[in-house]
């Protein structure tokens, strides 16, 4: 664990903003106020998020709020500055997003290249963005097990809320959670002193999160008593959705911000995941001197591998796996099986005992037509006898005159029942056949 520990300390180091950076994004900051300031003198322009609690990567966008601005509504005050972005020059690819539950603009800044969402008179960002820098300072281990865990995260398209994934601020609260939990003298996780090794820290956030969490019953809170409590107790259950992660609002305790966070269960099966590769030993013991631990779960994308200096003798080029090199199978014996799922199969094997050949797996041809036929004679058969038995009423056998004027009779009542058990029969068999037992993933 010492290697990964400073793997993760050495990919922090890489991947955290540069002065230029540093001094690009200010400029790109101080543009756009510019601008916000020459429509609203008295406003105050503020910058929330990533940002500013330092912890963003170099995809990361720049948040930022607008407070005094006296505008009707925030839509008049999205289309007012868009149109003024534009005039000037300063922004491109601007969208107003103007019925979301917190409306924005999105766009960005010409010179940076650089993504901004604004937003108006929305005072938690900056109480939040506050509140974590609070805790970095207290966690020191927090800023790069937020870094590692953003890439990791990115990598796998599940850092969005609004496809699914965790934000920054539900990935922050649950961190936060998780080294109370193994710095507060709680013993939660088996640890009885505090742990300060990063690769530790970082396994057992996933085995938290990705094995032993109940999150179908139970939510999380790092700003109170409890850490953990019952869905119900906070009306934070949601029975269409019960595996999502309830994660509490440190800042508005009634607000549950998991909520959006739909594809849970594919961040919960990355996470697991994460823990059966950090953990596995074969695998670890066959990467080699040479090779990354780290590099198991993180890859070098696009992102990365434009960073300054990647290929330089001084950095960390030999951090990552690079990805021309395929990584040693987790599994040698045919025992060792992984399942995302339950595997129901009523037919897992032919009922037969012999054999089978190369000609019963590959048919000729004349073989093939031969079955068509045969399956087209038995479906003609199937139709007689469906239309001979229409044709019986109550016993007796009717002409075919009469069934001719018993369907036209039919005929005549709604369609629903013109479509009569048929339909009704193919509408009930796309039904879920054991509603009692579905399985939840």
């Amino acid at each position: 664990m010492l290697q990964l520990h400073k793997e993760i300390l050495d990919f922090c180091e890489f991947i955290s903003p540069s002065a230029e950076e540093q001094s690009s994004r200010t400029a790109a900051v101080t543009a756009v106020s510019n601008v916000v300031k020459h429509i609203w003198p008295q406003c105050k322009v503020e910058v929330f998020g990533s940002f500013r609690t330092g912890l963003f990567l170099p995809t990361s966008d720049i948040d930022v709020v607008i407070f005094d601005s006296r505008v009707k509504t925030p839509q008049v005050g999205l289309y007012a500055l868009a149109k003024a972005l534009s005039q000037k020059g300063v922004a491109k690819k601007i969208q107003v997003i103007a019925k979301a539950r917190v409306p924005i603009v999105k766009f960005v800044e010409r010179k940076s290249e650089i993504a901004f969402d604004i937003s108006f008179d929305v005072d938690g960002g900056p109480q939040a963005a506050d509140f974590i820098k609070d805790y970095v300072k207290k966690f020191p281990a927090l800023r790069h097990l937020c870094m590692i865990l953003k890439v990791f995260l990115h990598q796998r398209e599940l850092n969005e809320v609004y496809t699914g994934g965790i934000g920054s601020y539900a990935l922050l609260t649950m961190l936060i959670t998780h080294l109370q939990l193994v710095w507060g003298g709680k013993d939660i996780l088996g640890y009885r002193k505090k742990e300060h090794n990063l690769g530790i820290l970082l396994i057992t956030f996933f085995d938290f999160y990705g094995r032993k969490l109940n999150n179908w019953d139970v939510g999380i809170s790092c700003n109170s008593a409890r850490t953990f409590f019952l869905k119900t107790d906070k009306n934070f259950a949601n029975p269409d959705r019960a595996y999502l992660l309830a994660i509490q609002d440190p800042m508005v305790p009634d607000n549950d911000i998991g909520k959006n966070s739909f594809n849970y269960f594919k961040v919960k099966s990355a996470f697991s995941k994460a823990y059966s590769v950090l953990t596995d030993v074969n695998l670890i013991t066959s990467l080699g001197a040479n090779r990354s631990i780290l590099g198991t779960i993180v890859r070098p994308d696009s992102v990365l591998l434009d960073r300054k200096g990647w290929n330089k003798d001084d950095t960390i080029a030999d951090m990552l796996t690079e990805p021309w090199e395929p990584l040693p199978r987790q599994f040698d014996s045919g025992n060792d099986a992984v399942y995302s799922w339950h595997v129901i199969d009523d037919e897992p094997l032919p009922r037969n005992n012999s054999p089978s050949t190369s000609e019963d797996r590959n048919p000729s041809p004349t073989q093939k037509r031969k079955s068509s036929k045969a399956k087209q004679k038995s479906r003609k058969k199937a139709k007689a006898d469906s239309s001979s038995g229409n044709n019986v009423e109550n016993g007796f056998k009717l002409g075919k005159g009469l069934a001719q004027c018993d369907r036209s009779h039919r005929s005549t009542g709604s369609s629903k029942r013109s479509k009569g058990h048929r339909e009704y029969d193919r509408f009930t068999n796309t039904l879920p056949q054991y509603t009692q037992h579905i399985n939840r993933w």
